[in-house]
C-alpha cells in the first residue's frame, strides 16, 4: 500500500502539524504502508516527516510562486491589492508551466493510487493538471470563500477532486458554497505525548499566545489585553510570551518581528513581553505555560492550538468563532470570548489570574474533552474510511 503526501511549503505550521498528525495516525493503523511526502520547499517539516519512517521529495516552487497569495486581500485598498496580485499571477505564467511539468512527471513516476493534497496551492496546482489516472482528496484547512482569487479558482478546479476532507463543521458549511464534491468532517488527531501530567509550575504565571506571525492570529488584541491586565493587577509575577514566527512567504499576510517589538514598546510592556520564536518542540511550549490564548480575529478554520493546550491540561481562552468555536464549551473546559474584543480578552484573563482554582477546573476538564475528541485512533479510522471509500483501500492506496 503507497501512501503520497503534498505539502505546499517545507516548514511547519498549523497545517503541517495536521499533516504530521494525520501520517502518524495512519501508521498506527498501517505500519507498513509505503509513505511519500513531496514539499514545495525546504524546511523542518522534511526532518520531521522522515522520523516518522516517510521517505521526502522536495520539489521546490519557483519563489515567484511561492509569493503569490491572496489572503492578504482585504480592507483598505483591496482592489489595487488585488490587481497587484493578478499581476504577480501573470508574470509568474512561466514558472507556474515549468512546475506543471515537473510535477505531472513526478506523478508518473509515482504511479498514485489516491491522491490527497494538503494546502490552496496544492489543490490548484492538482487542479491545473486535469484529471489524473487516481482519485483526489482534497483537505480543506482554510475558508476558502475568504480568499478573494483562490475562491474562484478552486471553484471552477475542484471537479478534478473526487472528495474533499474538512477540519472543521464550520469549513465544511464555508466549502460546501463553492464545491460540488463530497465533504467530510475529520477532526485533527493531538499527538499522544500531549495526553500526560504537566511537570513542575513555576512561581511566575505565564501567559502565551502561541501563533504563526499572520495578521489575524490577534496578536496585537492579546497584547492589548496584556496592557489592560497589567494596570489593572498589581504584586504578581506575570509574563505574557508570544510563541511562533511569520514563516511563509506570501506578502503582507505577517506581521514582522519588528511592528510586534514596535508596538509592546508604545503599550509599556518591555518588562513583561517575551518573543520565545518558533519552537519545534512543542511540547515544552505547554509544559512552561499555566494559560494559553486564543486571540483569531477571523474565524478560525480549526484551532490546533486549542486542542493542544486543552490535551496538556492547561487552561484556554478562546475566540468564539468558527471551528474554534466546535471544540469547546464555556466555562466548562475552557473560556470564550467574541473575536477582538480587548475588553474580554483582559477580563478573562484577570479572571483565571487571579482564581487558581478554575484554572485547575477548566484544566482537567480540558484535557478530557481533549482525549475523547482529538485521538490518533480515532483519525486514524476515520481517514481510512474515506479512503476505502473514494479510493479503494483494499486493492491500493497513494496520497498526494
Amino acid at each position: 500500500m503507497k501512501l503520497l503526501f503534498f505539502n505546499q511549503v517545507g516548514f511547519i505550521g498549523g497545517a503541517e502539524r495536521i499533516l504530521l498528525s494525520s501520517i502518524a495516525a495512519l501508521r498506527s493503523r498501517q505500519p507498513n504502508a509505503e509513505i511519500t511526502l513531496i514539499v514545495g520547499s525546504s524546511g523542518a517539516l522534511i526532518e520531521a516527516a522522515e522520523a516518522l519512517g516517510v521517505q521526502v521529495i522536495c520539489l521546490s516552487m519557483p519563489t515567484v510562486m511561492s509569493r503569490i497569495g491572496d489572503s492578504h486581500l482585504k480592507g483598505e485598498f483591496r482592489f489595487a491589492k488585488k490587481a497587484k496580485t493578478f499581476l504577480q499571477i501573470m508574470r509568474s505564467l512561466s514558472a507556474i508551466l515549468s512546475y506543471l511539468k515537473r510535477l505531472k512527471q513526478l506523478i508518473r513516476r509515482i504511479q498514485p493510487d489516491l491522491i490527497h493534497s494538503n494546502g490552496v496551492k496544492a489543490h490548484a496546482l492538482l487542479g491545473l493538471l486535469g484529471q489524473l489516472n487516481c482519485p483526489v482528496i482534497w483537505h480543506i484547512q482554510d475558508f476558502y470563500s475568504t480568499r478573494p482569487i483562490m475562491a474562484k479558482v478552486l471553484q471552477r478546479l475542484n471537479r478534478s477532486a473526487t472528495g474533499a476532507i474538512a477540519l472543521s463543521q464550520a469549513v465544511k458549511n464555508d466549502a460546501q458554497a463553492l464545491m460540488q464534491v463530497p465533504i467530510e468532517v475529520i477532526y485533527p488527531a493531538i499527538d499522544h505525548q500531549y495526553f500526560r501530567i504537566e511537570g513542575k509550575r513555576s512561581p511566575v504565571l505565564r501567559i502565551g499566545l502561541v501563533a504563526t506571525f499572520a495578521r489575524w492570529k490577534g496578536h496585537d488584541i492579546f497584547l492589548k489585553a496584556a496592557a489592560q491586565v497589567m494596570s489593572e493587577i498589581r504584586g504578581m509575577s506575570i509574563q505574557f510570551q508570544i510563541v511562533g514566527a511569520p514563516i511563509y512567504s506570501t506578502q503582507g499576510s505577517q506581521f514582522s518581528l519588528e511592528e510586534l517589538q514596535t508596538n509592546v514598546a508604545k503599550l509599556g510592556l518591555e518588562q513583561v513581553v517575551e518573543f520565545v520564536g518558533f519552537q519545534p518542540d512543542t511540547v515544552s511550549i505547554y509544559e512552561n505555560l499555566d494559560i494559553v490564548v486564543h486571540a483569531s480575529t477571523q474565524p478560525e478554520p480549526f484551532g490546533l492550538v486549542i486542542a493542544e493546550a486543552m490535551a496538556f491540561g492547561k487552561a484556554v481562552i478562546v475566540a468564539n468563532a468558527g471551528g474554534a468555536a466546535e471544540l469547546v464549551n464555556n466555562y466548562e473546559d475552557a473560556i470564550a470570548v467574541p473575536p477582538g474584543d480587548v475588553q474580554a480578552l483582559a477580563q478573562a484573563l484577570i479572571q483565571l489570574i487571579r482564581n487558581p482554582q478554575m484554572r485547575q477546573e477548566l484544566g482537567r476538564n480540558a484535557r478530557r474533552t481533549a482525549i475523547e475528541k482529538f485521538n490518533r485512533d480515532r483519525m486514524a479510522d476515520e481517514l481510512l474510511t474515506l479512503y476505502d471509500r473514494w479510493g479503494g483501500l483494499n486493492q491500493t492506496l497513494c496520497i498526494f
